[in-house]
Formats: C-alpha cells, sequence, structure tokens
C-alpha cells in the first residue's frame, strides 16, 4: 500500500511545484521604467495696472511685472519632476498594458524665483503747465545702482509626481512693503516746451502670489492622452529585449495674488520756480492693494519630448532535443539550451509530458544568460519514446514554447548460451560430453597408435593358424 501511495504524493508534490512556479511567472508579468522630466520659463508673469491715484495737480498710475532674476541661469519657473513611472503589464501575449504609477515619494520639484519690475507713469497739471512722465522698467533700471532690482522673492515645495490630483503648490512669501522699495531718485529733466521740473520719485511694492502646478496629460507610444494616476494605454506585444517608450507631459501652472503698491513723488521747483510748498504725493503704508490671477489662461507646462526605457524578459528555448538510445530502466542525461536575451529576469516552469522525460519544475535565469537544461531520458519501454517539454515563462509575447524531446529504448542483452566443447576427465578414466539429452558416458576414443597396435595383433594370429 505504501509503494501505491508514495508515486502519488510525489506527483501531488510535483504539480504544486509547477503550479507555484506558474504563479509566480504570473506574478512576474510586469515591469517599469523611469524618466526625468524638466521644465522652466523666463517670460515675465503680467501684473494689474492701477488706475490714475492723487489729486487735481498730480496723478500716479503704476503697475509690476513678475520678472525672471538678471541671472540668466535662473527661470522664473521651474517644474523637475525625477523618476516618473510607467509599468508594462501583460495579461497575455497579445497586448501590453503601459500604466502610469503614482510616486509615493516626494521626487518632484516646483520653484518660483522672481523679482518685480515696475511700470510707473507720472501726470502733472501744475500752473498751466501739462507733464508726463512714462518710466518702463527698462528706462528705469538704468537709473538704479547695479542694474538690479532690489527685490527677491522665492518659493519651493516638492510634490509626489505625477501630480494628476495632488497639486504642487509654492506660496512665495514677499517683503513688507514698507521695506520693499524698488527704487528711488531725482526726476529727469523734461525736453519741450515746458519747463524741468526738480524734485524725487520713489516706489514701493511687494506680493505674496501662490502658484498651483498639475500635470494635465501624459501621452504614451503616440496614444490618446492619459490624465490621470493609474490610467493606462494598450499596445501589441512585441519580440524584444526592451520598449522604449516615447512620453509627452504636458501641464499647467495657475497663480493668484495682490500687488502692494506705493508710490512717492515730491516736486520741489519747475523750471526756476520754487514752490512755495513742496507737491506731494505719498500714499500711506498700506499701500494700494491690486489682485491679479490667471484665471482661464493659466501657464502650459510643455515638457520635452522623453522616452522611458522598460526592460523585458525574452526567452528562447530550443526546439528540439534526442536524448539518443538508452536501455530500458537505464538512465540518459542531455541538456536543452534555452536563453534569455532580455533585460529583466525571467522565471519559467517546466512540465514534461511523459514521465520518461524529466526535468526541474522550475528555474529562474538573469538577464543575458543561457541555461543549460538537464532533461533525463528514463525509457520504461522498447522502441522510439517522444514528448513534449512545455516552457512556461514571463516573456511577454511567448509565454508558452514546447521542446519536443524524443529517444530510443532498448532492451537489455540476452545471457551466452551453454558451451558444447569437452569438459575435464572424471575420475573413472572416462570423459564427459554434451548427452544430448540422455545423461550416458561414452568411453574414451582410442588414439592412433593404440589403433594400429590392434590390426598387427589380428594379422599374426591369422598366419598361426595357417601353418597349423
Amino acid at each position: 500500500m505504501r509503494l501505491a501511495i508514495r508515486p502519488a504524493v510525489l506527483a501531488a508534490a510535483c504539480l504544486l511545484t509547477t503550479s507555484a512556479a506558474e504563479a509566480a511567472a504570473t506574478d512576474t508579468n510586469r515591469s517599469r521604467g523611469t524618466s526625468d522630466l524638466s521644465w522652466w520659463t523666463r517670460t515675465p508673469i503680467i501684473g494689474p495696472k492701477s488706475d490714475k491715484v492723487g489729486g487735481v495737480s498730480l496723478q500716479v498710475q503704476f503697475s509690476a511685472n513678475l520678472d525672471p532674476l538678471a541671472d540668466a541661469t535662473k527661470p522664473l519657473l521651474s517644474v523637475a519632476m525625477k523618476s516618473v513611472v510607467v509599468e508594462a503589464m501583460w495579461p497575455d501575449d497579445k497586448t501590453i498594458d503601459l500604466v502610469l504609477v503614482e510616486s509615493k515619494t516626494q521626487d518632484g520639484t516646483f520653484k518660483v524665483e522672481h523679482t518685480l519690475a515696475p511700470h510707473i507713469t507720472l501726470f502733472v497739471d501744475v500752473l498751466g503747465f501739462k507733464y508726463t512722465y512714462d518710466y518702463d522698467a527698462n528706462t528705469l533700471i538704468q537709473f538704479v545702482p547695479g542694474s538690479a532690482w532690489n527685490y527677491l522673492g522665492t518659493g519651493t515645495t516638492t510634490f509626489e509626481p505625477w501630480a494628476f490630483s495632488k497639486y504642487a503648490i509654492v506660496k512665495v512669501q514677499g517683503p513688507p512693503l514698507a521695506n520693499a522699495q524698488l527704487f528711488s531718485m531725482p526726476l529727469p529733466g523734461t525736453s519741450g516746451a515746458a519747463p524741468p521740473l526738480t524734485g524725487t520719485i520713489a516706489f514701493n511694492a511687494t506680493t505674496s502670489p501662490t502658484f498651483n502646478y498639475a500635470t494635465t496629460e501624459v501621452v504614451l507610444q503616440g496614444g490618446d492622452p492619459l490624465t490621470k494616476d493609474g490610467a493606462h494605454w494598450t499596445i501589441p506585444t512585441t519580440d524584444a529585449d526592451f520598449l522604449d517608450v516615447p512620453a509627452l507631459v504636458k501641464g499647467k501652472i495657475s497663480y493668484t495674488g495682490t500687488l502692494l503698491g506705493r508710490p512717492s513723488v515730491t516736486i520741489t521747483k519747475i523750471g526756476d520756480f520754487t514752490l512755495p510748498l513742496p507737491l506731494t504725493l505719498d500714499i500711506t503704508a498700506a499701500g494700494i492693494e491690486l489682485p491679479y490671477a490667471s484665471g482661464g489662461a493659466p501657464i502650459d507646462v510643455v515638457f520635452p519630448a522623453t522616452t522611458i526605457h522598460i526592460p523585458l524578459p525574452n526567452v528562447k528555448a530550443i526546439k528540439s532535443l534526442d536524448l539518443g538510445s538508452s536501455v530500458i530502466g537505464t538512465e540518459v542525461k542531455k541538456q536543452a539550451a534555452i536563453d534569455n536575451t532580455g533585460e529583466l529576469d525571467a522565471v519559467l516552469a517546466l512540465k514534461s509530458s511523459d514521465p520518461q522525460f524529466k526535468v526541474a519544475p522550475s528555474k529562474a535565469m538573469k538577464p543575458k544568460e543561457t541555461l543549460e537544461l538537464d532533461v533525463t531520458f528514463t525509457p520504461a519501454n522498447e522502441g522510439p519514446q517522444s514528448a513534449e517539454i512545455t516552457v512556461t515563462s514571463n516573456d511577454p509575447n511567448e509565454p508558452v514554447q514546447i521542446i519536443k524531446v524524443t529517444g530510443t529504448g532498448t532492451k537489455p542483452a540476452s545471457p551466452a548460451p551453454p558451451s558444447t566443447e569437452p569438459t575435464d576427465d572424471d575420475d573413472d578414466g572416462f570423459t564427459r560430453r554434451a548427452d544430448n539429452g540422455c545423461g550416458c558416458r561414452t568411453a574414451p576414443a582410442p588414439s592412433g597408435y593404440a589403433t594400429l597396435g590392434g590390426v598387427g595383433l589380428a594379422l599374426a594370429a591369422m598366419l598361426r593358424r595357417r601353418r597349423s
């Protein structure tokens, strides 16, 4: 009974091992690729413009743009995403699903670094003279020592790519308005019929905007736009060692903020006439608030085209193997070559259709590795034998491959027949010969000399009889 149960137990264990290997192969039908994305711009953000503020004689209109710093290596806005993940999964041998995988680490960086570039227009109507002074940022900066605005607003945050629904938010904290003077300078002389003005003009401004970045779409392999984490695009499987997936990624930056501005103008002299009292326009320390926002026109973010490299397993098994001849019950072994030319580990489950041919139930292969698979042939029957070794793997386009194995069983050699040659003499002087089945003994045959002696004795006896 034990002999009958034991093979069944071994067979069940073999099936369990094979099933586990097949399950492992299914679990490994996936691979990931990553890429780094980086985008930046130095394009200014146009700020709001105020109405005319002041009295009848003296009015000012002002605005300020969010400009990049004078250092050309520093962008105004920048978004970087390291190691964005695309996962390839192949549920069958026909298709590969490319899936956007949300990162769980803060591998994204969103940075804002700006200055304020003011634009001032001054309107003067005094003593019958009308003056208009227009100073854009390029004109004003010529009067600023060092040719750079003494204003710096920065903010940085990290986020989890892809950032579809989890926005990256940067809050830029500007300096207090009282400490944010962009410039102060004498009024330049006027040209034309009006006499020149003498006085000073200054401008304080600050802002603390909030910026939001979000990815809006990803196009993989020229497919439809993917707009959320977990979205996927399906492509046909291919006989390849890897996938190079072209990717186009787009996003949006929106912003809101309030510009606080305080112009200060003092006129003391018109031509050669000194005013009895200085004509002054000085907005209080609270300043004027000018809200601004991207609204329906956010900043478009278009990352440079990239390629996401995804390694694949690629299993190549030989098609046939002949193990030659072997005596029934006697084992013979040969190797079947299996290559993994791919860049990802391959997991194999192996199964024979005939117990006369045996292989290990599972094997693992490293990338670019060749496996010499041991195939054992132990014939139980005489004559040609054949079977199929099924190789199941995590190869995307050829997950099942067949190795056809053959061999020949031969009978053991027959025992040698009994000898018919004479055997040794017995003690009684007779020689044992083959008895032909009767069990008899025969006298030994006379030698040649004994025969001649007998003939001579017979002739002598005949001569004696005649004489008598």
